[in-house]
This record gives C-alpha cells, structure tokens and sequence, in this order.
C-alpha cells in the first residue's frame, strides 16, 4: 500500500471514529450522575470546540485549552482521546507502523481541518486558528 493511500485510509478510519457509537462498560450504580458516555462526548465536542474549551493538538488527541476551567471538556477528551488511542492502536497494527506514525498524521489532519477561530495547540502553544 503507498503512503498516500495509506494516509487517506487511517483518516478516514478516524473520522469514521467520530461517528461509530463505542460499546462501553456499564456504569455502576454509584457513578456520578453527570458522567458521559462516549456517544455524549462525541455529539458535545463540535459544541466545545467552538466555545473554545476543546481543540486539537499535533499529537492526534484533544486537549483542554484552559486546563480545569470545565468539567465537562475534561470528560469530552479523555472519553474521545481513550478512543482514538484504541483506534489509533487499530490502524497501526493492521498496518504494520507505529501508533506514533498514526497519531502524528492525525493531528496535521485534524489541525488542517480545524475551522477559523477554533483552537489548534502547536509547538506547546494554544492558539486560535486565522
């Protein structure tokens, strides 16, 4: 398989991953009342994005952009980011490359197509994207 090829297939994998209902453990009956599940984070994350509490950064995964300020975009990217590990982990090994390889071309997509005015985190830094 040529890289380009290989490239274009992992991401669609990854958006695909945006749209699939994860199976998740069944929460116990003392769970909080305000945990989300995968599905709830995926339906929040365009909404946390552009409030500017989510963005993406050049690992693959999303990040708080103001560390503490909300629970609930601490819930959305570490539900998302369990997810995309898993898939990440997925594409790697069915294609015979390190997950590193995965994560980086996730995260150059993922900023590339991150909406003007939406945070993107590059070289450690947060910034609102022109």
């Amino acid at each position: 398989m040529n890289l380009m090829h290989f490239l274009r297939a992992a991401f669609v994998s990854l958006v695909m991953l945006t749209g699939v209902v994860a199976v998740t453990a069944a929460q116990s009956p003392i769970a909080q009342a305000n945990e989300m599940t995968l599905q709830q984070a995926m339906s929040a994350l365009s909404g946390a994005k552009a409030e500017g509490l989510v963005g993406e950064t050049e690992t693959g995964y999303l990040d708080v952009v103001n560390n503490g300020s909300d629970d609930r975009a601490e819930q959305i990217v570490k539900l998302i980011n369990d997810a995309r590990r898993s898939e990440y982990a997925r594409i790697a090994s069915q294609n015979n490359i390190a997950v590193a390889e995965v994560e980086a071309l996730a995260g150059q997509r993922a900023i590339e197509r991150t909406p003007p005015g939406q945070y993107v985190k590059v070289n450690d830094r947060w910034l609102r994207k022109p």
